[in-house]
């Protein structure tokens, strides 16, 4: 069955397009066009099903302690202000976004310290900051999908559960505008009450670079699958912490590093040496980072000398 018109019309029947004697002549097989249809629609759905799982691959479901949104409703800002040893008055605000830490996630903290560096121990002792990049999207993303605000990692994480179940944690991340915000604050010497005092204060141990006891944790909000783009913004914010952080630590800081410096395994026997420390997991331990590159580290290096303090890059004598 086909349409026809003629006197130099369209005329519509089996075969394909052509021009014959001033007529246009369109055939079409309705079949193949059908399956042709058919074909799109299956490739379609299949592409879809695909980013599903590998979405869920990447982004298991993850049991919240808190969630992102009422982690932001109890937020608070702080404001801090000190003296750089060139005699610079600075100050700085900080956004406080705690992520509980209450009795089951110390007792989690406490059995992966002890497993993975035999220290029976939860507190830090700072002596670096290492700073890292999340490489999950904006900031609500890169929480909810790290197990920052979780009460551990999945087992489906491979070989990052088999180091421990404590969920990834850092002390700080800093914002793409470079807003800081503290996701561990410090916690008084005789409680568990928050304190930016000084002289009475110690920190949690976090899990980052595979828990790292003697560091301070700087995460940075970065593009999906990007870790070392960071802003102007972030970088003037790392940097502007880490001096505060000098001062608050009363000079105890001696290094700075980036997690990306920690792949090579020379470097991190050098610092296991250094630090008087042994990991039990080695076959577990965190490789193949980016983050933050040399660049950014230098930058942000450079940025924290220029004050007068003697900070160095560990990996790097200077």
């Amino acid at each position: 069955m086909s349409w026809r018109l003629d006197t130099g019309s369209w005329r519509l029947e089996a075969g394909g397009w052509r021009l014959d004697g001033g007529y246009w002549r369109l055939e079409a097989r309705c079949w193949i066009l059908v399956a042709v249809m058919k074909k799109c629609s299956l490739l379609v759905s299949f592409q879809l099903i695909c980013v599903c799982l590998v979405a869920q691959e990447e982004y298991p479901l993850l049991t919240n302690i808190i969630s992102f949104d009422a982690l932001q409703k109890k937020s608070i800002k702080r404001r801090v202000e000190w003296r750089n040893p060139d005699g610079t008055k600075e100050e700085m605000n900080i956004i406080e976004m705690a992520v509980p830490f209450g009795e089951a996630m110390k007792e989690h903290t406490k059995a992966f310290v002890y497993a993975v560096y035999g220290l029976d121990s939860i507190w830090l002792k700072p002596k670096m900051i290492v700073f890292h990049a999340m490489g999950d999207g904006d900031l609500k993303t890169s929480l909810e999908v790290s197990s920052f605000l979780n009460d551990q990692i999945p087992e489906s994480w491979g070989t990052l559960s088999k180091a421990g179940a404590l969920p990834n944690g850092a002390h700080f991340i800093v914002d793409r505008d470079g807003t800081i915000i503290c996701l561990s604050p410090p916690v008084s010497n005789a409680d568990d009450q928050f304190s930016f005092e000084r002289d009475h204060h110690h920190w949690f141990i976090k899990r980052h670079q595979d828990g790292n006891p003697v560091a301070i944790g700087i995460e940075n909000v970065t593009p999906r699958g990007d870790y070392t783009s960071l802003t102007r913004e972030q970088i003037t914010s790392n940097a502007k912490l880490a001096r505060w952080l000098i001062w608050f630590e009363n000079g105890e800081i001696e290094f700075v590093t980036g997690h990306h410096q920690f792949n090579d395994d020379k470097n991190y026997d050098q610092f296991l040496q250094y630090f008087h420390l042994k990991n039990l997991k080695m076959q577990f331990r965190t490789k193949g980072r980016k983050d933050i590159g040399d660049k950014n580290l230098t930058e942000i290096l450079k940025r924290i000398q220029s004050f007068g303090i003697p900070i160095k890059n560990f990996f790097i004598p200077n």
